[in-house]
């Protein structure tokens, strides 16, 4: 058995066991890594990093080389990475970072470094390798905070792709698995998420998405606002046109789509599980009593698995009385924030709470 203990970046994201569970997993697969991180927590970083190369290029380039072809490539992109130190040629290469990113490209297909002139190379390569990688691997579901204020809740073995701050027209993520989405509103910026043939495009609204890697259907339940579902290649094809509407279909509250990718097509219908509707299968009925707020965060915190940073000397003097129900996380903390004066903004995977502290 492979000792994947001292492995490196570039180690696991060229291993074939490690590709298996990232791009195709099985259960079989999928337990392994878990126990194995469960061993070894100190190398969950290398693995995020692998992850998210592995991730960020395959979305483009699935054509699958040949192990001779890899090994081949991979030795000239070595060959070319020593010769260009001092060559001061495709000097990026002499970065470990961008290397892992290169042989990647090649395992992944196209030899993409040898077809285009460098700068691009850079500039395209760095465009995928800066998106970041959210990928459950616990029992639990994960909250994962955006730049814009939305907020995805990840169920077990689903990942999530998106950039650390949306730029652009349009806000792009992209997911394999299953997802909740409470999507801050931007009729501005389309909210666009990618997953299995699939995009889905909201200007602010919660919903359901169930797209496993590899199944034939993807599944789109709608809670609250307008949705609408595209095949993904009728999309990309005609987003761009001008004198062409892309054909897919709006969805309302309590309604669902599915999609067949063998027969490319999209059903509509109403949702009849509502367990679907809900941003977590998990009871979360709080209640808190002339409680200070600090307390009621670092319990959110807890129960979400995320970071929320605040005064902590200030909010403990603030006693605040509440009941949560079924309301998501957004709603919960303009819930606080309004109760005792204060603001919030999501930063770097993190809510900043912002007040003044109160006094009684």
């Amino acid at each position: 058995m492979i000792n994947y203990r001292n492995y490196s970046v570039e180690e696991f994201a060229t291993d074939e066991k490690f590709r298996q569970w990232i791009l195709d997993p099985s259960g079989e697969i999928i337990l392994f890594w878990e126990n194995w991180l469960i061993q070894n927590p100190d190398r969950h970083n290398a693995v995020n990093q692998a992850t998210e190369l592995l991730l960020s290029v395959h979305e483009r380039y699935k054509d699958d080389l040949s192990e001779e072809s890899i090994q081949a490539e991979i030795n000239a992109m070595v060959e070319i990475a020593e010769f260009s130190k001092n060559k001061n040629r495709l000097s990026f290469l002499n970065n470990p970072f961008w290397r892992i990113a290169a042989i990647i490209t090649l395992i992944s297909g196209l030899g993409y470094f040898y077809n285009r002139n460098h700068l691009a190379e850079k500039t395209e390569v760095a465009s995928y390798a800066s998106m970041l990688v959210k990928r459950n691997i616990t029992d639990k579901e994960m909250t994962v905070l955006l730049s814009d204020g939305s907020v995805a809740t990840l169920k077990k073995g689903s990942t999530l792709r998106f950039p650390n701050k949306f730029s652009g027209d349009t806000r792009k993520v992209f997911l394999t698995g299953e997802a909740f989405f409470d999507v801050t509103k931007n009729p501005t910026k389309p909210f666009l998420v990618f997953a299995n043939e699939t995009v889905t495009k909201v200007l602010g609204t919660s919903f359901r998405i169930k797209a496993p890697e590899g199944a034939n259907t993807v599944m789109v339940f709608v809670k609250t606002g307008k949705v609408s579902v595209y095949p993904k290649k009728e999309y990309e094809t005609l987003a761009d046109e001008d004198d062409h509407e892309v054909s897919g279909v709006i969805l309302h509250p309590n309604q669902q789509v599915v999609f067949n990718k063998k027969e490319n097509r999209l059903e509509k219908g109403i949702v009849e599980n509502p367990d679907l509707l809900s941003e977590s299968a998990q009871s979360q009925e709080l209640i808190f009593d002339d409680q200070p707020v600090a307390e009621v965060l670092r319990t959110l915190e807890k129960m979400y698995g995320i970071a929320i940073l605040f005064d902590e000397e200030s909010l403990s003097k603030c006693p605040i009385s509440t009941i949560f129900k079924e309301e998501n996380l957004k709603q919960r903390m303009n819930a606080i924030c309004q109760a005792i004066g204060a603001t919030y903004e999501v930063v770097d995977g993190q809510i900043i709470l912002n007040s003044k502290g109160c006094s009684h």
